[in-house]
């Protein structure tokens, strides 16, 4: 394994032009927070060539960076705050030098320029060298480029941001830290991207950077929830947004909390499976039952799609039913007229 320096001259390494260009888009759109987790993993892991480095771009979750963090002292204080609520009185009597000395001993974290670095979970080969288009770029609901006066060049966040489920600082707290701010009304967005293709003028749609980082958030959750399990969520959200029409982000939030307001069958190929799930579940047959051993679940997804008179679409075969679609995020149509917000 080469002993590369950070930033990565990861132009030197060896891959097809193909490869060369997703990392090039890759590290030009790396939030912070991911460019200090790149620095950190790289010493974790052999990269010898570019797929390699695809490989480990693509599970960044797979390690934790603790922010500000650049020394045992001050690794130890972080664990003491962070994950196990200490008081300040605690912390007096503490030997956070020792703790935090013992905790990278322990688990082999590093410091980087950014805090420490640990890994959590072994990575694989997700990237065979023939599934690129599979990549997704390190999943995110949304990337945004932000400024500051003391950082005009701007930055990027991935959203969403977990600090409200872990208590640890997550991308927004370590952004605002390097752009110098305490709320983001001090900062400028310059760039937007939604991973959602059919949401259009995504810096438009709302009238506050707050509230567009709220949406990615939100986003962000319902698509790591995947409908509490329900199945095809993907294909089903995709769907029902075909449908609709839907080039807003705030009509695609309700979509997906109301994702029972559609019937939906997925594409043919997984009819078998499908109408299996449909016909137990509403009591028609069991699948290990005599009968279902001779059931024609695919013909019964057929038989579903012309009476409900389902419309084809990307993902399968959908139609409105007649269930209250419940709106928390948007507006009647007839109501929302021209965009609410303006260039952020």
């Amino acid at each position: 394994m080469k002993d590369y320096p950070y930033p990565y001259p990861w132009k030197e390494l060896p891959g097809t032009a193909e490869e060369m260009a997703f990392l090039d888009e890759r590290f030009a759109k790396m939030s912070i927070r991911e460019h200090y987790l790149v620095e950190g993993s790289s010493q974790f892991v052999s990269i010898e060539t570019a797929a390699d480095l695809i490989n480990l771009t693509e599970q960044l979750d797979n390690f934790s960076l603790y922010y500000g963090v650049n020394d045992d002292a001050a690794l130890g204080k972080y664990i003491a705050a962070y994950q196990h609520q200490a008081t300040p009185d605690q912390l007096r009597f503490v030997d956070l030098n020792q703790w935090g000395h013992s905790i990278r001993e322990d688990n082999g974290g590093v410091f980087v320029s950014g805090g420490y670095v640990e890994q959590h979970y072994s990575d694989h080969e997700v990237y065979t060298g023939k599934n690129l288009e599979q990549m997704n770029g390190g999943s995110a609901s949304m990337r945004i480029k932000v400024a500051s006066d003391s950082h005009p060049a701007g930055l990027w966040v991935r959203l969403p941001d977990h600090e409200i489920s872990t208590g640890e600082p997550d991308e927004l707290a370590v952004a605002m830290s390097e752009l110098g701010i305490t709320k983001w009304s001090r900062a400028v967005l310059l760039e937007a991207e939604c991973c959602l293709n059919n949401i259009t003028g995504i810096a438009d749609q709302y009238e506050s950077l707050e509230e567009l980082i709220g949406a990615g958030n939100n986003l962000g959750y319902v698509l790591e929830e995947q409908g509490q399990g329900m199945p095809f969520f993907q294909q089903r959200f995709q769907a029902a947004m075909e449908l609709e029409g839907c080039t807003r982000l705030d009509e695609a939030l309700d979509i997906s909390q109301n994702l029972d307001c559609y019937d939906f069958i997925p594409s043919e190929q997984h009819w078998e499976k499908f109408g299996k799930d449909l016909a137990l579940k509403r009591g028609l047959v069991h699948p290990a039952s005599p009968m279902g051993m001779y059931f024609d679940y695919a013909g019964y997804c057929k038989a579903e799609i012309e009476a409900l008179n389902l419309q084809p679409c990307e993902g399968g075969y959908i139609a409105r039913n007649q269930k209250e679609f419940i709106r928390e995020f948007s507006k009647e149509p007839q109501e929302q007229g021209q965009t609410l917000g303006h260039s952020l």
